[in-house]
């Protein structure tokens, strides 16, 4: 994937942060209805339709779905952790954070944790428009520096 500056890249990283929630959700409920037992009777049961395979259809639909979900959910994963790779590095104590320090962490909370620039700021311990503003420094400092330098952190991106 191409962005055109780092605000693209971590909303896209947000939505995907999103769209993984919602898979997993919907995989949760698809999982309960498979494993949920019907509350059956002893009477007989008359069958509604002459079709012997609609259960075996059903049945490959529903793994067809799940096995689209579960592709769709690994590449949002792929894409948060390019996110995380830039915002920590590949140690966790580089990339975004080296160079600008709580500021990579109120970017995780927002793009990759869905919270809103208010809840940010209450989590750090700052009004809403000082995170906001501090924010944006933090995505200069990323497409100033490039994100592939940025991964590096400190000395990696002042040297590259």
């Amino acid at each position: 994937m191409r962005f055109t500056d780092s605000r693209e890249f971590f909303e896209a990283a947000r939505e995907a942060s999103r769209d993984a929630e919602r898979i997993r959700r919907q995989l949760a409920a698809m999982e309960d209805r498979a494993t949920a037992t019907a509350g059956g009777g002893f009477e007989p049961r008359v069958r509604s339709t002459p079709d012997p395979d609609r259960i075996g259809r059903s049945v490959s639909a529903l793994v067809d779905r799940e096995s689209m979900l579960r592709e769709r959910q690994e590449e949002d994963y792929r894409l948060i952790e390019a996110a995380n790779r830039v915002l920590y590095g590949e140690t966790g104590r580089d990339g975004l954070w080296a160079l600008v320090g709580w500021r990579a962490d109120a970017l995780a909370q927002h793009y990759l944790n869905d919270r809103t620039w208010s809840q940010v700021g209450d989590l750090m311990g700052y009004t809403e428009q000082h995170v906001w503003q501090q924010a944006q420094v933090a995505l200069e400092v990323c497409d100033g520096w490039g994100m592939v330098a940025v991964v590096a952190g400190r000395g990696g991106a002042e040297n590259g």
